[in-house]
């Protein structure tokens, strides 16, 4: 089953929910938290607003029921720059954002539609600022922004997003770092501040870094890819060699590289790390040990995930246990 909100009828939803059962989390109109009820998923949407006119949103939550939200044209002329952890959406129907992304949104300026999808895990990070601020910090640069995100900031902007690139390791260790931000009150605030413009800063390096674009892959190869993407989800712990995958998708192992690469920008190999580590850190939250993480995970020893935890989270698999126990 499918559900389709009209334009702000989910967030509308998920407010009157809060307002009926924790009505506390609205109370602070630069900090609200929306939350789910239970008949449609679980987890929520935080929305921030900075003083300098960024604001943020953490998304965090699981849908019961695949999910389509319809927007419309809208007067803001605010950019959003997303960052997915382990969040897949459908743009329209035909354009498709994969987890361990980050692209720029432009100003709404025409009718489409988002779906989301049933049981899976959403978590990302948002940043909404106005074009005229994100114009302000680098008007005095001698440098021009790269030409996707400078067309964004035209009003000859694209109607739909734009420039997907791969989350790397420094976007991931920045958004690690808000989503666990230790802070309250001013600190809070200067801290989110900062990271924010760090993580713009990081997406436009990674768009200045991006190799140039391969010939577009056939619609059958895409969905061969996607495939293998699925196979490597479903066996993070024994994978198969990129040989046997390849077999698996029918292609050969030349074009599964290189096709993996252009529509995930990161390798089959960087991709199954992403994710071992990604569903290690949440074993690591509900207190698992670190040797039975790591073998739940496919590594061989406590010793290499270890090593593997701390240079993609900037922590020890035993410091993140701590920091999700007391609350870091």
């Amino acid at each position: 089953m499918t559900i389709t909100f009209q334009d702000g009828e989910l967030r509308q939803l998920l407010r009157e929910h809060v307002q009926s059962t924790q009505p506390e989390l609205l109370a602070n109109r630069q900090d609200q938290t929306l939350t789910y009820p239970d008949w449609l998923g679980t987890g929520y949407k935080r929305d921030i607003e900075l003083p300098s006119g960024i604001s943020l949103t953490f998304h965090q939550y699981r849908l019961k029921t695949d999910v389509i939200n319809c927007c419309e044209p809208a007067p803001q002329d605010w950019v959003e720059f997303v960052f997915s952890l382990s969040t897949r959406y459908c743009y329209n129907g035909d354009q498709r954002f994969e987890p361990q992304q980050a692209y720029v949104a432009p100003p709404c300026r025409q009718v489409g539609h988002w779906q989301e999808f049933a049981e899976q895990d959403y978590l990302s990070i948002d940043i909404h600022l106005d074009r005229s601020l994100m114009n302000s910090l680098v008007a005095h640069t001698s440098e021009s922004l790269p030409a996707p995100l400078a067309q964004v900031m035209t009003d000859d902007s694209p109607p739909v997003p734009v420039s997907p690139v791969g989350l790397t390791p420094a976007m991931d260790a920045a958004l690690g770092q808000i989503l666990r931000c230790p802070y309250q009150g001013i600190t809070q605030t200067l801290y989110l501040e900062a990271k924010s413009i760090e993580l713009i800063a990081l997406f436009i390096n990674a768009i200045q870094e991006s190799p140039p674009l391969s010939a577009p892959l056939s619609r059958d190869d895409r969905d061969r890819i996607h495939h293998a993407r699925q196979i490597i989800l479903d066996s993070l712990q024994t994978p198969p060699s990129l040989i046997d995958l390849a077999r698996q998708v029918g292609l050969n192992d030349r074009k599964l590289k290189a096709g993996f690469r252009q529509v995930f920008n990161t390798t089959v190999f960087g991709y199954l790390t992403q994710q071992r580590l990604e569903q290690a850190s949440h074993l690591l939250a509900q207190q698992y040990s670190i040797a039975a993480v790591a073998a739940a995970v496919g590594y061989a020893s406590p010793t290499a995930f270890s090593g593997a935890f701390r240079r993609r989270f900037g922590v020890t698999p035993k410091g993140y246990q701590m920091g999700q126990r007391f609350g870091a």
